[in-house]
């Protein structure tokens, strides 16, 4: 509503070069700290992510980062805070009112701001506390200059500030800013960085955003120099409907990331009933490579095995088993024809409208399977090994070798455990009672040894075969420079210590192993041990070892 002149000259008379009284609105204050929280939670999420310096998706990440942070966090947060200060009992004409100018830049200040912070952080997975330090002081100097800034665009009062607060308020931002900081990069390089947790660094970081607004706000007086135009409450009101566009925007941006997460674990779960190929890929220190959620690069080779006879099961000790084997050690006989097997599969029978690699048809609508079956699953292997190859962003010669071991995946843990306690309780009576006096040593014996020792001693029966529903199989590679570890950090993936993912990696893949943390090192092991020997005339041993399980052959 206008003012006529009278009531103008009168407003005039009243406060010019005063200071104007001010309150604050209850429901503006709470909506301010949400809105930080928001835009908080979205950073952290975003640089969670992040793996790599390097990579158009890490550069998408720290982009997308900073926005978050300073677009929504701060700016946001600054102009719904500010839009709660009432002024002379919400008189129109004194309420605050800003240049557009100086409101803009206000908006990309911090932003340019926090990626210099996000980029001294860095993406190590070590915890550097230098670096969190100056990424915690230069994202608290962003609060601090957004605040001021925003402030400088008010064009109808002058802003006066107490110092105290001021000191007080940049205090808040800086050290808030580094214990959030330091508290999620600590949770991201222990892989406990679970969604609770980065909820308690996104509420210490927007507290540190608040925390520093009103410490500043409440030691700022406004002093009157013009009155606001008739279309500042139009400008009010446009100013919060932006941030709550932004607001809505980094919803989004967490949902999405929420939805694609809560797809990945579905789809590592669907898989551990499928035969699957995984890279187990080590650096030089024995970290394993793994996604920003702690899992391995996986491809599905088919469903399932299909088998001939009900003794051809699919083990370690199966013709097709033999020749993956050998071919994972040469490669590059098989990049020459990669592209002729992708376009043979592309032609085989699909079912429904499933065109990928996993949807081919195995079995004939007269319940037989397709012919060439051994050679469509000698493809299928090599088809997800190139798979491999493009996610980690490497070539196929670089995929790494397989693995000599076949893990079982998908079988109901609840079961599966009775009927390890059974075997194992009733290979523990047949030791206890031979007749040779060593009974109590045989079964103090078997309760020690794992059943995986039991079933080569011909104790038990291995299990692993009769109640695991999935296969999976690894292709096992060593790192050793530097430019390939950054190449697969720029692909996305992070090189985790094997204690810490490999319980994510056991229960999300639904292993069906008691150590999947063991097995690990064994691959390691195996990985720094497989170099091939170098031409020449070589003498070696070959030993042979009776299995007394028959679905072992």
């Amino acid at each position: 509503m206008s003012l006529n002149s009278t009531e103008a000259e009168r407003l005039i008379e009243q406060w010019r070069d005063q200071i104007v009284p001010r309150s604050f609105n209850a429901g503006f204050v709470t909506l301010s700290y949400v809105v930080s929280l928001i835009g908080a939670a979205s950073t952290l999420e975003l640089i969670n992510r992040r793996t790599a310096p390097k990579g158009k998706i890490n550069h998408l990440l720290l982009i997308s980062a900073a926005i978050t942070m300073g677009g929504i966090a701060i700016w946001c947060m600054h102009f719904i805070g500010n839009r709660a200060i009432q002024m002379a009992d919400g008189e129109p004409s004194l309420q605050i009112a800003y240049s557009s100018g100086f409101t803009a830049f206000s908006f990309f200040m911090p932003i340019l701001v926090l990626v210099a912070a996000f980029v001294a952080i860095g993406t190590n997975d070590k915890v550097s506390w230098w670096r969190v330090a100056i990424g915690g002081t230069l994202a608290g100097a962003a609060i601090c200059g957004m605040h001021y800034l925003g402030n400088a665009s008010i064009n109808n009062y002058v802003c006066i500030y107490n110092i105290a607060n001021v000191v007080g308020a940049a205090l808040i931002a800086v050290a808030a800013s580094i214990i959030a900081l330091s508290l999620f990069f600590v949770f991201r390089a222990g892989w406990t960085n679970s969604w609770w947790k980065r909820i308690i660094s996104a509420v210490l970081l927007a507290g540190a955003v608040s925390g520093m607004h009103w410490c500043a706000s409440t030691g700022t007086s406004y002093k009157l120099i013009a009155l606001a135009g008739d279309n500042n409450q139009l400008s009010r009101n446009e100013t919060v409907i932006v941030v709550i566009c932004l607001s809505v925007g980094a919803c989004l941006v967490m949902a999405s990331f929420a939805m694609y997460t809560a797809r990945i674990m579905q789809r590592y779960a669907s898989k551990a009933q499928q035969v699957v190929l995984a890279a187990a890929v080590f650096d030089k220190h024995g970290r394993v490579l793994v996604s920003p959620d702690g899992l391995l690069p996986s491809e599905k080779i088919t469903d399932s095995f299909l088998e001939k006879t009900p003794q051809d099961s699919f083990t370690v000790a199966h013709p097709l088993f033999h020749w993956m084997f050998q071919a994972s050690r040469n490669w590059s006989s098989i990049t020459s024809i990669i592209n002729g097997i992708s376009n043979h599969l592309s032609h085989l029978p699909h079912n429904g409208r499933d065109n990928s690699r996993g949807g081919i048809k195995l079995i004939t609508d007269h319940g037989e399977l397709i012919e060439n079956y051994d050679v469509i699953f000698r493809e299928l292997f090599c088809a997800a090994a190139e798979g491999l190859a493009d996610k980690m962003k490497t070539q196929l010669t670089n995929v790494g070798v397989l693995w000599d071991e076949i893990l079982p995946t998908g079988a109901g843990g609840r079961a599966q455990a009775q009927a390890q306690d059974r075997q194992t309780q009733c290979g523990a009576e047949h030791a206890a009672g031979g007749g040779d006096g060593q009974g109590q040593r045989g079964a103090d014996g078997i309760h020690g040894a794992s059943l995986e020792d039991l079933a080569e001693k011909g104790v038990v029966r291995q299990p692993y075969q009769e109640f695991g529903r999935g296969s999976l199989m690894f292709l096992v590679r060593r790192v050793e420079n530097t430019r390939d570890m950054e190449s697969l950090a720029a692909a996305g993936y992070r090189f985790a210590e094997l204690h810490q993912v490999s319980g994510i990696i056991g229960s999300t893949m639904q292993i069906k192993t008691r150590s999947i943390e063991n097995k690990l090192r064994t691959m390691s092991s195996f990985a720094e041990n497989n170099a091939m020997l170098e031409p020449g005339v070589h003498v070696g041993f070959f030993g042979v070892q009776a299995r007394v399980n028959n679905a072992y052959g």
